[in-house]
């Protein structure tokens, strides 16, 4: 089985949630991952993207290396709360604005 890289908490995994080594969702801010979980982290009151058995999230993340605030794009399995790629894209909140011009420049 492979490895569970939802955030361990008491005892219990959080769905909607990830760590690995370097960053892990911030559960102690943002938006719950609604309706699928109550957990903390998201920055939306929705999903970027919803396809179903999957989701995109634009999260508050925390770098344990102790670096200023980030965000994360994180996809989740919607039936088990599992992260499908807990491999981190971490961005600070000028590259999210940078994200948000080149989309909007896109659009036709």
């Amino acid at each position: 089985m492979s490895k569970d890289f939802r955030i361990l908490n008491g005892g219990h995994r959080l769905d909607f949630t990830c760590e690995n080594r370097r960053y892990r969702t911030n559960i102690q801010k943002g938006n719950p991952h609604s309706p699928l979980s109550s957990h903390l982290g998201n920055v939306f009151n929705e999903p970027l993207y919803n396809g179903g058995n999957v989701s995109l999230w634009l999260e508050h993340a925390i770098d344990n290396l102790g670096s200023s605030e980030c965000y994360w794009l994180m996809w989740y399995d919607n039936t088990t709360g599992q992260p499908t790629i807990p491999l981190s894209g971490a961005l600070n909140k000028d590259e999210v604005i940078n994200m948000q011009r080149l989309f909007a420049g896109f659009i036709p």
